[in-house]
């Protein structure tokens, strides 16, 4: 976690100095800026800071933050971590972007540092209740909705239990359920239920229900791709586009793509990893021939490729996993998408950086106390 300390105080410099060296002991790449030293306004500093880091750590007072960060506050999902610590090291607000940030748990890990008291306001945490945002935060899976992601917690702060189903070629489970959660394993009792739902998957369900239910989904498909010599990036894009799109996949699920050595440096295919922004993985014909398992073969294609089936065979190659789209042929171009199941955790396992502080041994505290006083 890239973090960014400011003070502006004696008293707020010693102590921030010390704070970097403790975050760095635990992973943390934390930088101390003296905020009476910069050249820049206090405004530009936290403009730039806003992009560059992680997490900004005021210490100071909370009204300094807040006037700080006003002009650059976008929301919860995009926002850096921003906590507030008070130059005698008694508190550690979390003040902005407390759960996707990571605001809370970085809070927690400062005051176990420290020393200083975590002040936590969420309402899920002061109510000790799921928190979804941070679940899927934690496992790595992308919200389908936002929206829905903020029902999902109201529903569970009006104490009701959120239907929730996991695809069993998409996650394994690990740790004890949420009593938040109920868990539904029959994919035809999970659509049959009314109101809020919350699914781990990589595709839609086909048909359903879809307005109530948010999608928790892993980035965990590998997308398969053949085509002819030179096709148009253009004609390769959208047909692998739309052959996602009518499998249910979601776009967000794609981890990487694959394809044989062969077209390894098939413009198309260069330019499709690029905008999708994901990895380009191929593979030598003697690789995906000696994989096991039921492929559609084409003659015609193992004989200019030496593989029967380069879209399926890729596929299945990158993931180590099933196949959840099998061959599609348009335009020149074969699409097809093969699944690993991910581990995920119901319980949160904390990390060095970051980490709820209330899970690690602590890892020592500073406290700086004005001559003659002591802290009670």
């Amino acid at each position: 976690m890239r973090l960014s300390v400011i003070s502006f105080t004696d008293a707020g410099g010693r102590l921030g100095q010390r704070l970097c060296e403790k975050l760095n002991e635990i992973g943390c790449q934390a930088e101390h800026f003296d905020g009476r030293r910069r050249k820049e306004s206090l405004s530009e500093w936290t403009g730039q800071a806003f992009s560059r880091y992680d997490g900004l750590i005021f210490i100071g007072a909370c009204g300094i933050a807040v006037r700080a960060v006003a002009p650059f506050v976008r929301d919860k999902f995009t926002d850096p971590a921003v906590v507030v610590v008070d130059e005698r090291a008694q508190f550690s607000v979390s003040l902005l972007s407390g759960h996707v940030g990571g605001a809370n748990e970085l809070a927690r890990t400062v005051g176990m540092l420290i020393g200083a008291v975590p002040v936590i306001s969420t309402a899920t945490d002061v109510n000790g209740k799921f928190a979804v945002d941070v679940f899927a935060k934690e496992n790595h899976l992308h919200l389908s909705d936002r929206t829905l992601a903020k029902q999902v917690s109201a529903a569970v702060l009006a104490g009701s239990r959120i239907p929730f189903y996991v695809d069993e070629n998409a996650a394994e489970l690990t740790g004890r359920m949420p009593e938040e959660l109920m868990e539904v394993r029959s994919e035809e009792m999970f659509l049959s239920r009314k109101g809020i739902r919350a699914a781990v998957s990589a595709k839609r369900f086909l048909p359903g229900d879809q307005k109530n239910i948010l999608y928790l989904i892993p980035a965990s498909v590998t997308v398969g791709i053949g085509c002819r010599k030179e096709i148009s990036p253009a004609v390769l894009k959208e047909t692998a586009e739309k052959a996602l799109e009518r499998a249910g996949i979601f776009p967000e699920a794609v981890e990487q793509i694959a394809t044989i050595a062969l077209k390894k440096e098939e413009s198309a295919i260069r330019n499709l990893a690029e905008e999708w922004k994901v990895p380009l993985v191929w593979y030598e014909a003697e690789e995906l021939n000696a994989l096991d398992g039921t492929f559609s073969c084409s003659s015609f294609v193992k004989e200019i490729t030496g593989v029967d089936s380069v879209c399926e065979r890729a596929a299945a190659a990158g993931s180590g996993g099933a196949l959840i789209l099998r061959k599609q042929a348009e335009r020149g171009v074969t699409v097809a998408a093969a699944q690993r199941t991910v581990r995920i955790a119901l319980e949160p396992a904390g990390t060095e950086c970051g980490t709820d502080g209330r899970q690690r041994e602590s890892a020592g505290s500073y406290t700086e106390q004005p001559e003659g006083e002591s802290r009670k």
